[in-house]
Formats: C-alpha cells, sequence, structure tokens
C-alpha cells in the first residue's frame, strides 16, 4: 500500500514540473514543451507551453518561451512581439481538479536578422494569412 502511495505522488508531482520538450518531434504526455517554426531568417514564430497541473502558470510558460528564443537566436539579444497567453483543459473532467496548461505564443525577431520593422511585420502578416486562411479539405 505504501508503494501505491509513493507511485501515486510521484505522478501527482510530475504534472507540475514544467517540460522542455520539442513538440515538433511528437507531442508530450504531460502536455508542456515548445514548438516553432522559422518564418524568415532570424524570425521565428514560438508556442510554449506547460505541463498540464492544478492552476496556471504563465511564468513557467514565458520561461520557456525565454529559453528556447534564446537557442534560436544564439544569444538574449531578441525581441518578442504579439506575445498571447491562454489557458486550457489537458483533458476536459467534470470534477475537480483541473489539469490546466499554460501557454504563450508569439514572434521572436532576432537582432541578427537585420529586417526593418515593416518588413517583419509584412513577414509576420504574410505567415498569419498562410495560417489561418488555409483552404478546408473537402470530404469527395
Amino acid at each position: 500500500m505504501k508503494v501505491l502511495k509513493f507511485i501515486f505522488i510521484i505522478l501527482l508531482l510530475s504534472g507540475c514540473t514544467t517540460s522542455y520538450h520539442n513538440l515538433n518531434n511528437g507531442p508530450n504526455s504531460l502536455g508542456g514543451g515548445f514548438t516553432d517554426t522559422k518564418i524568415h531568417t532570424g524570425v521565428y514564430a514560438l508556442i510554449a507551453k506547460t505541463n498540464f497541473a492544478p492552476w496556471s502558470d504563465f511564468s513557467a510558460a514565458h520561461n520557456i518561451f525565454k529559453r528556447r528564443a534564446t537557442e534560436l537566436c544564439g544569444s538574449e539579444q531578441f525581441s518578442s512581439i504579439k506575445i498571447i497567453e491562454r489557458e486550457y483543459e489537458h483533458l476536459p473532467r467534470a470534477l475537480p481538479p483541473k489539469y490546466i496548461i499554460s501557454e504563450v505564443k508569439g514572434y521572436i525577431i532576432c537582432e541578427t536578422s537585420k529586417l526593418t520593422p515593416s518588413e517583419t511585420e509584412g513577414i509576420i502578416e504574410s505567415h498569419e494569412l498562410k495560417m489561418y486562411n488555409k483552404p478546408m479539405k473537402s470530404d469527395s
């Protein structure tokens, strides 16, 4: 019985830790990690997520975002724009506790990109149009 309690506590606590998992390589069973897309030299779309937990943790999501941005740019010399925070349930449940994933998404512009602000804005707008205006696949 003590072993079962120990395993339960370990599983419960593991959901509260933050994962630094590259979601481009496949999903993380705990929900957390990051995904990024290079949209131009020195410009990336980035999403960072926490593992599921019974509370929101945007601070942890921002830490993942910053860590990955630093890796992509090779330094902390970057700016981030269009940052959006959201949270959602990992698996919707009728009973508490809720298992919440906190997410931060936005764009990073590395200092090395040498793009003007208007060039960067145009590249991001073009990327968003591609992402959100994809034609629907027909069932035929």
